[in-house]
């Protein structure tokens, strides 16, 4: 753990106030992960696309039946670094020959007996900060030509590759090129910013329309004749001057409506020339014209001001985009969409069919979103405790721009689920929403979609979030791998045929929670019962705590006090006595777990206040997280009379408070001394050694939130019960 010295914590500036680490904390993590849009790019279906395990799948000799052995085919695409010296670690399937290149550099080729059993491997290279080029190679042979590349771990790390070229740069996806006989030397590799026209190599997907398709309209070369359906065109106008006269002039093809920021300007039932004169105020408008083909499609209009015609743009900014209009159809008479919903982006458009999109005037190209942004946005469980925190630090300190931002969060994922799973079935993998796509973990789920309903408390109008929420209790009740005897355990390959304490986190708050929106008392139940089960399997008598990981290929429990595994326990374990009825018929062996975990973790308080990595272990470095669980539980324990030594445990959590103000936060409300996300050992080596602490982590900061909060509530509690006994003694 990085030591703090006293003069850089929050403790030398304030020493240990509730309000001032509150303040700090929150503030600089809304204020280094604002909130921010997924990223749009466009997106060519006849590109390469990635499969369900997010990798690319370059299937070369499908794309080229014709090719020879010993031909060779280039794929060329970026990827981005924020950071200098970071690795990009990825997962390669080779079905021929193959040879990655990153900026010029070889750091993988394939060998054959990789690529004669096809077998998956790891591959890694150095990033610079910015773009990196990466260009594969493949060679034909008789058995294959293509292979798989991507990330190498899906549940955490997702990126895309974006296509490099000077015409399509910020596309999302890979230029490949037609078969050739020679290898290109290493210094004429492809390179960020570099024309893909006029050189040796002819690349894929097409890049433009052919002559052919040009004399059409765009609505034609998308959507075909389309008679009897209807399309929208929608762009963007900027008006220069305050008010004024204009005029949309044009000739239609046939019947067409238009809008103008969603109000209807002009209407034909014909095909013709219009001219009409129309009002706009200074600024940004939306234009949307929707046309109905009988023949043909087209439209051809421009908006007239002061004599000049006033510029289109792109609706919306699309990375790799091309022109200033997007698209949306063809539509049946029953299905076509209420204009005042065309903008919002997160709908999928039902068209009787698979439903559509919007898309760009060239060959194959739909908007796709993607998840660019560092964290907001994103969903992942250790993001779940986080925004917990926020949102009761905003609640607490009566900050509605903390709530907001954790609605704006959880909204903006909420509302794109369905979008995602669209987006998922149309290319293979998603752009957004990734740990979600497929669930098969209690982590994918459980703690996201526990502050999920919590936010929902806040703002009931979160989009999609009660539809997932569904989802989510479907699979906790019909899909999560159990035993025989009911307890959740992991039987997929992140863990296989294991127990992981850290999952009474992954599903109990969620549980809780959905007991409280449905008000069905059998998930309340479920919890309780996964409680004792895991119990059975994890609790060490000897010591009073629970081990972290029973391995059930080794049909033992690992035996190591992990001191957030044990967080986790003690801390969802007073989420559920929070909500549990108190006539439930396993209250009273649940309360007494809880007593004897609180009474147990007491005796190995450090010093410094703080808890220790390996709890039991006086070499094991002061952990940051585990500390925060034990305060968080130590006060709703004392305030709801779950705890009988009421002194002990508000000593303790009082201890350990400054404890943290002292060596875990500093004046800039940076976070330390919370271990990275972790794997499992039957050697309490490689939690004090392996698994080191990282910097502002998030499976830290909205536990150390939370703690603070029930601090104050619980100081306010000791307030409240002094003046009562002097009430009391008094009379």
């Amino acid at each position: 753990m990085t030591k703090l010295e006293v003069q850089d914590s929050i403790y030398g500036k304030t020493g240990p106030d509730i309000n001032a680490a509150l303040q700090g904390l929150s503030n600089r993590y809304v204020a280094e992960h604002p909130a921010q849009p997924y990223v749009y790019r466009a997106f060519n279906r006849e590109g390469i696309q990635r499969a369900k395990d997010f990798r690319y799948r370059f299937n070369l000799d499908e794309r080229f039946p014709e090719a020879l052995p010993g031909q060779h085919s280039y794929a060329w695409g970026k990827v981005w670094s924020d950071v200098s010296d970071t690795e990009l670690q990825c997962s390669v399937t080779a079905y021929c020959p193959l040879e990655i290149f990153v900026n010029g550099r070889s750091v993988y080729r394939s060998l054959p007996h990789e690529e004669n059993e096809r077998q998956t491997k790891g591959c890694g290279a150095v990033l610079g900060k910015g773009w990196n080029d990466v260009v594969l190679k493949f060679t034909k042979t008789r058995a294959g030509f293509g292979g798989a590349f991507g990330t190498s771990n899906t549940k955490w790390v997702i990126y895309h590759s974006v296509i490099a070229s000077k015409e399509r740069e910020g596309q999302e996806g890979w230029l490949f090129s037609e078969p050739l006989q020679q290898t290109l030397p290493v210094e004429q590799l492809p390179r960020t910013g570099q024309s893909e026209l006029g050189t040796t190599l002819n690349w894929y997907p097409r890049l433009g329309w052919q002559t052919e398709e040009l004399v059409a309209s765009p609505l034609f070369r998308l959507f075909g004749t389309g008679a009897g359906r209807t399309g929208f065109a929608w762009t963007r106008l900027h008006h220069p001057a305050v008010g004024g006269d204009c005029r949309i002039k044009g000739i239609a093809a046939s019947a067409m409506t238009v809008f103008i920021d969603g109000q209807q300007v002009y209407h034909a039932d014909q095909p013709g020339e219009f001219d009409v004169p129309i009002e706009l105020s200074f600024g940004e408008h939306n234009l949307i014209i929707r046309q109905t083909a009988v023949n043909e499609w087209g439209i051809d209009a421009a908006i007239w001001s002061g004599g000049r015609i006033l510029p289109f743009s792109c609706p919306i900014e699309v990375q790799g985009g091309r022109g200033n209009w997007l698209y949306l159809g063809p539509f049946a008479d029953n299905h076509i969409p209420e204009v005042r919903l065309l903008n919002k982006l997160f709908r999928v458009f039902e068209d009787g069919e698979q439903g559509t999109y919007w898309r760009m005037d060239a060959p194959g190209t739909w908007i796709r979103p993607y998840m660019e942004a560092p964290l907001f946005g994103k969903w992942n469980y250790p993001l779940g405790v986080t925004l917990y925190g926020l949102l009761e630090a905003g609640r607490k300190l009566k900050r509605n721009e903390l709530i907001r931002y954790v609605s704006d969060h959880v909204g903006q994922s909420t509302s794109w689920y369905a979008y995602m799973k669209w987006d998922q079935k149309q290319y293979g993998a998603a752009g957004i929403l990734h740990p979600i796509a497929h669930i098969d973990s209690l982590d994918d789920c459980g703690s996201f979609g526990s502050i999920m309903l919590e936010a929902l408390k806040e703002n009931e109008e979160l989009s999609g979030a009660e539809r997932l929420a569904h989802e989510i209790g479907r699979y906790m009740a019909q899909v999560q791998e159990r035993l025989p005897d009911g307890a959740f355990y992991r039987e997929h390959p992140h863990g296989a045929n294991t127990m992981w304490a850290d999952d009474l986190y992954m599903a109990v708050p969620f549980l809780c929670r959905y007991y409280q929106l449905t008000g069905d008392e059998s998930y309340a139940t479920e919890a309780a019962k996964q409680f004792l089960l895991y119990k059975k399997y994890l609790f060490m008598p000897e010591s009073g705590m629970m081990s972290h990981v029973f391995d059930f290929k080794q049909r033992m429990a690992t035996g190591v006090p992990w001191g957030r595994g044990n967080g986790w326990v003690l801390f969802s374990l007073s989420e559920l006595l929070t909500v549990l009825p108190e006539e439930h018929f396993l209250r009273g062996e649940l309360l007494g777990m809880f007593q004897c975990l609180s009474a147990s973790y007491l005796a190995y308080q450090s010093e410094e206040g703080l808890w220790r990595q390996v709890i039991d272990e006086t070499d094991a470095y002061l952990e940051t997280s585990c500390t925060a669980m034990f305060i968080y539980a130590y006060c709703r324990g004392v305030r709801n009379g779950w705890l009988p030594e009421v002194s002990a445990f508000v000593e303790s959590a009082h201890h350990a408070w400054e404890g943290l103000t002292r060596h875990s936060i500093d004046a800039k409300g940076n976070l330390y001394g919370v271990c990275r996300g972790s794997g499992y050992s039957f050697s309490s080596h490689y939690y004090k050694y392996d698994l080191h602490t990282q910097l502002n982590d998030t499976h830290g900061i909205g536990i150390v939130l939370l703690a603070g909060v029930e601090m104050l509530r619980l100081r306010e509690w000791l307030q409240v019960k002094e003046n009562d006994d002097l009430i009391q003694t008094s009379d």
